[in-house]
């Protein structure tokens, strides 16, 4: 099976929704509450670039927003038939220019996974499983849902404190081999983190556990 990677037209809308998100951390608090988790320090600058070294950050090969594509929990709660839904969840409302963003990223990312789910999962690390879930519905019904949640759109690999700070130093570099390296170097710990398993899947395996996998012998019975 061949499988085709990203193309320049792909690449180019990457750029302009990195650049939309770059510019909305900019202008809009509810925007910023994505950066949380990152230590403060690389959230002001982060929130504060110059205009050139955000151009130059946008140019990164995949999406520095999330729609938190490894949190299988989150997205099956969206997809859930609405009858079974939370009564007395209330989801807080992104504003017009988040939703916005929201709507346009999603938009591009249902259209890749469903014409090409590799190039999806390039651009954006998501699970092929998520890619499926994805484009196996309407993007009516994708937007319907998710559109109303202000909390599907985060920082990616928010908490990956070296990875970001390697993004605003090397990653906005005025020298555009330094800049190359240090997207290709980003990419490649995004894509490694995406394809290994999250570590609260296996806490909750533990914890499911009724009993120790391995007992100790106890001497004083010998």
């Amino acid at each position: 099976m061949e499988l085709m990677g990203p193309g320049a037209a792909d690449f180019e809308n990457v750029r302009s929704l990195n650049r939309a998100f770059l510019s909305l951390l900019k202008r809009e608090a509810g925007a910023r509450s994505c950066l949380q988790e990152l230590p403060r320090e690389l959230a002001a600058r982060l929130s504060a670039l110059p205009e050139t070294e955000a151009e130059r950050l946008a140019g990164t090969p995949f999406l520095l927003l999330s729609f938190r594509e490894r949190d299988d929990e989150y997205w099956e709660g969206i997809f859930a038939d609405a009858r079974h839904g939370d009564l007395f969840a209330v989801p807080e409302l992104p504003s017009d220019e988040l939703g916005c963003l929201i709507s346009a990223g999603l938009g591009f990312v249902w259209q890749l996974a469903r014409q090409n789910p590799y190039a999806a999962r390039l651009i954006c690390g998501a699970s092929l499983h998520w890619c499926e879930q994805l484009a196996e519905r309407t993007f009516f019904r994708v937007l319907a849902r998710a559109r109303a949640r202000a909390d599907v759109l985060v920082l990616r690999c928010g908490s990956n404190a070296e990875l970001w700070a390697k993004l605003l130093e090397s990653g906005v570099s005025r020298e555009k081999q330094v800049r190359r390296a240090a997207h290709i170097s980003a990419l490649q710990s995004v894509l490694t983190r995406a394809s290994m398993p999250e570590k609260k899947k296996w806490a909750a395996a533990a914890c499911a556990r009724r009993s120790p996998a391995l007992m100790v012998a106890d001497d004083s019975k010998s």
